[in-house]
This record gives structure tokens, C-alpha cells and sequence, in this order.
């Protein structure tokens, strides 16, 4: 079971990272010390393929649920090991970087987007992007890398094929107890999970508006409004 986000943390999605840049200093580079590890390190091995989700570090924020704990800092999602790196600012020398604690109650923010590391039952840790927190539902977003080994050609007529790394993206369905689904890939039946015995009904307002729940943008409407009418 998941325990869903406070909506502190989610009305701080639009926070604007720069009203506290001001106040950062060498005691802020300190205490980031005590929410990092050491950084994984990224082999390439003839890998077609990057292991992040954007190369170029990002500024962002680390939060809890009460407050922006480190506001100016920079940041890239390595999506093959599930870790977020950082720097004290995008200028600092790449030979500095770190990766964040993995943590329930440390969340990522990279411009609009904001991540959470969560422990699903049974089920390994990984971060989340929040795509709607909403009071009877939540949707969350799950991108990775995946490793595919390469192939020697069979033939003269087609090349080798080099390993690879492919992204991967899964949706989840988060209820007000905190329990987590895995979307299923047809926009049907992800609508038939989000609301169940209102599913005909809820198709029906889905068409009429011409809302595709395989489309981020669309599902995010989807969710709130099944949040403000249900």
C-alpha cells in the first residue's frame, strides 16, 4: 500500500525555485551531503543509447512534505539504475556529482515535474513522476531504461546489432488507501480501472470530449475529472 502525497507537496509543483537561489551557500552544499550517496557510474560497452533521461543536468529542487528543502540545485534522472543525480549547480564539474537518497519522504522536482520515491507492496522501490494527485485518485508515471543485448548477424547481407538501451514507460493508478495498479495499455481499459461500475458513463464524457486516456495530457483531465464529479 501506498501512502499518497500530502497536497503541501504538490502545491509546491509550481514553486519557483529561484525566489530562494539567493539564500544558498556553502552551509546548503554541506547539509545536501547528508541526503546523497555515491552516484552510480555508466559504463557505455559498445551501448547504443543514454542512460538519462535528459544528458544535461537540470535545475530543480529536493522537498519534503512541508518545505523546499534544497531550492537551486542541479539534476538528471539516470533511468537505467533508477537514481537521481545532483550537483550543488549546473556549473560545477561533472567530477562532483552525487545521487540522491533513496527515500519516501524526499521528492524531486525538475521544472514542473515532481518525483517520488515509493515501496510498493511486494513490489521493488523506484521514482514516480506524479502526473494528478487527486483525492480518490492519483496517477503516476514510471520511466526506465531497458538493456537489450546485441546480436551477431546470421548473414553478410545485415550488420551486428549493438546492445541498446530502450526506454520503457508505465502508468499507475494510485486510490485513496494508497494502493497501486499498473495501468493496462488499452485506453478502454484504463478508463474501466480508473472508475470501475462507472466506467459506461465515464467512457461516454470521455468520447464526448474527445479525451484519449493513452495521451498524458488527456488522462490528467480524465482523473480530475473523475476526482470533482464521483
Amino acid at each position: 500500500m501506498i501512502k499518497p502525497l500530502a497536497f503541501i507537496v504538490l502545491s509546491l509543483i509550481l514553486f519557483p525555485t529561484s525566489t530562494k537561489a539567493q539564500q544558498y551557500s556553502d552551509s546548503n552544499s554541506k547539509e545536501l551531503l547528508n541526503y546523497t550517496t555515491r552516484a552510480s557510474k555508466y559504463n557505455p560497452e559498445n551501448t547504443k543509447g543514454s542512460p538519462y533521461l535528459t544528458d544535461e543536468f537540470q535545475k530543480g529542487s529536493l522537498l519534503n512534505e512541508s518545505s523546499v528543502m534544497f531550492p537551486d540545485v542541479a539534476l538528471r534522472y539516470n533511468a537505467l539504475n533508477d537514481e537521481f543525480q545532483v550537483k550543488n549547480s549546473i556549473y560545477e564539474s561533472n567530477d562532483n556529482i552525487l545521487a540522491v537518497m533513496k527515500k519516501t519522504d524526499v521528492y524531486v522536482k525538475i521544472g514542473d515535474a515532481i518525483y517520488t520515491y515509493l515501496l510498493p507492496s511486494g513490489e521493488t522501490g523506484g521514482y514516480y513522476n506524479v502526473l494528478v494527485e487527486g483525492a480518490k485518485k492519483s496517477i503516476y508515471k514510471k520511466l526506465s531504461k531497458k538493456f537489450v543485448e546485441g546480436a551477431q548477424s546470421v548473414n553478410m547481407m545485415t550488420g551486428n546489432h549493438p546492445n541498446r538501451l530502450v526506454d520503457e514507460t508505465k502508468y499507475y493508478l494510485v486510490d485513496s488507501n494508497g494502493t497501486i495498479e499498473e495501468l493496462p495499455n488499452s485506453k478502454n481499459r484504463k478508463l474501466k480501472l480508473i472508475a470501475k461500475k462507472n466506467y459506461k458513463e465515464f467512457k461516454k464524457y470521455a468520447k464526448s470530449n474527445d479525451l484519449n486516456a493513452n495521451d498524458d495530457e488527456d488522462l490528467i483531465k480524465l482523473v480530475k475529472y473523475y476526482n470533482q464529479n464521483y
